[in-house]
């Protein structure tokens, strides 16, 4: 029951627990063997590359946010613990003239997403949820959150991202799913554009 002092973007109904969806398999997590990777238009443009060692080494950051899926759910008061996305950004800072990123995971998954939104306090590289490392079905080693858009912004089995200078359709973007994805605002689909 969603509680009195609480309330879930239009078009959402409360579920509990967190459901486990994804398209295509689950991808085996072997963090010694994983890289996350920024390119695209950096500020200088170099690509960067990082261990996980070297991501592990970075301050961590907690955020309690709830989840929203574009299939009309939501998930209340999930406690992610992780990176802060912004960290990463400053690590490596996009060009002057991007305003769009394109987050990359596992199996050629994409996700665009706004470098505001990308950039925000409460986007967060997760690898933790509610104290315990996330599972391979949950996103292992590391999944985006970005809780104000609808879930399929925020990619599991996350690898990196491309800084974009023009505009570029992810995964669901391209099968006709909104460029934004803001679940307060109910962007779900491109028509809405």
């Amino acid at each position: 029951m969603l509680p009195a002092d609480r309330s879930l973007p239009p078009g959402q109904r409360l579920v509990s627990p967190l459901p486990v969806m994804h398209y295509g398999p689950v991808p085996r997590s072997r963090p010694e063997r994983w890289r996350f990777t920024i390119g695209g238009a950096t500020n200088d443009g170099a690509e960067r590359e990082f261990t996980w060692a070297h991501l592990m080494a970075l301050p961590a950051a907690e955020m309690v946010a709830d989840l929203h899926c574009a299939k009309h759910w939501s998930v209340l008061d999930q406690r992610w613990s992780g990176i802060r996305a912004r960290d990463m950004i400053d690590l490596a800072p996009p060009a002057e003239n991007v305003d769009q990123v394109l987050v990359f995971a596992e199996y050629g998954y994409a996700a665009t997403v706004r470098l505001e939104d990308l950039a925000s306090a409460r986007a967060l590289l997760a690898t933790s949820l509610d104290g315990v490392p996330l599972t391979p079905e949950h996103g292992a080693p590391m999944r985006l959150v970005i809780p104000h858009l609808y879930s399929w912004k925020g990619p599991k089995w996350v690898r990196g991202w491309n800084y974009l200078t023009a505009p570029e359709r992810g995964f669901w973007e391209e099968r006709g799913y909104h460029m934004r994805g803001d679940a307060w605002l109910e962007e779900r689909y491109a028509y809405q554009e």
